[in-house]
């Protein structure tokens, strides 16, 4: 039997077999064959760290996520101005193309959700965090004054998170591109924030390439 550092080292090298794959072949294409061969086991040492593809899937699932909050997280975690924070984590919130591999592979691995009472709660937990994280610069923009809400922060960014999940798509199947749709989650963050889109342009990273 493995020692548990090695089961440890392992299950993490199966996880980002895993994501790889899903990223590439997509999630209905990816068998346990596949992760097994990826990783230079047979299926049945695979079926020895988890319990089958579902299990892999919300690993991977809940590693990505992980990342994705983070990455947002930590970059807004220095700005000071709301306009900034907000623009920010909408640019980090929409795909960069269609060959945005990690968001591609969220959107395939939120399929899982549908039949993974895991994977659900994880998928519930991942958008809870990500507007929690709208809700708390909302909330201290408009304490300090620098933000004019049109609702209450909670409603606000749970709808930008929304729109981030739905225009995305757009992005990752081609029909828009990235600044397109970023610069329409911006108008609504306009709109409900009482500032301008040439302000949150103006104080967000630089213009995409």
């Amino acid at each position: 039997m493995a020692r548990p550092r090695d089961q440890l080292r392992r299950r993490r090298e199966l996880v980002a077999v895993t994501s790889k794959l899903v990223a590439r072949k997509g999630l209905a294409s990816v068998k346990l064959r596949d992760v097994a061969d990826a990783a230079g086991l047979t299926s049945g040492a695979v079926l020895y760290y988890y319990e089958g593809l579902d299990d892999l899937f919300t690993a991977a699932y809940d590693r990505a996520v992980e990342r994705f909050c983070l990455e947002r997280e930590k970059s807004i975690a220095g700005l000071e101005e709301a306009a900034a924070r907000l623009a920010t984590s909408v640019r980090l919130g929409v795909p960069d193309g269609p060959d945005d591999a990690e968001i591609r592979m969220l959107y395939e691995l939120e399929a899982v959700a549908f039949r993974s009472a895991a994977c659900a709660a994880l998928m519930s937990a991942y958008i809870e965090r990500q507007v929690a994280m709208y809700a708390s610069v909302l909330e201290v923009g408009a304490a300090v004054g620098r933000l004019r809400l049109t609702a209450d922060a909670r409603s606000i960014a749970r709808n930008i998170v929304a729109l981030e999940d739905g225009q995305g798509l757009y992005v990752l199947l081609g029909r828009d591109t990235s600044v397109e749709v970023e610069d329409r989650i911006l108008g609504y963050v306009a709109t409900a924030t009482g500032l301008t889109v040439d302000a949150l342009k103006s104080a967000g990273p630089p213009p995409r390439a």
